[in-house]
């Protein structure tokens, strides 16, 4: 098994503005183009997880 792992966070206003934005990206057709060209020799990447986190009474993150 690989460990290799991705992680990133993106800050949203709500949760109306991520679905909004998040299905624009997945229906982008260069979005599409771009992952069908790194994926020509194979799938890279192998599993997606995606969570939802609010921020702590004492985080900078808001």
């Amino acid at each position: 098994e690989n460990n290799n792992r991705l992680t990133y966070f993106l800050a949203w206003e709500s949760l109306a503005e991520r679905e909004a934005k998040w299905t624009a990206f997945v229906t982008d057709p260069v979005w599409h183009r771009a992952r069908d060209e790194s994926e020509r020799d194979g799938q890279i990447v192998a599993n997606i997880s995606s969570q939802l986190l609010t921020p702590t009474a004492f985080s900078s993150v808001k």
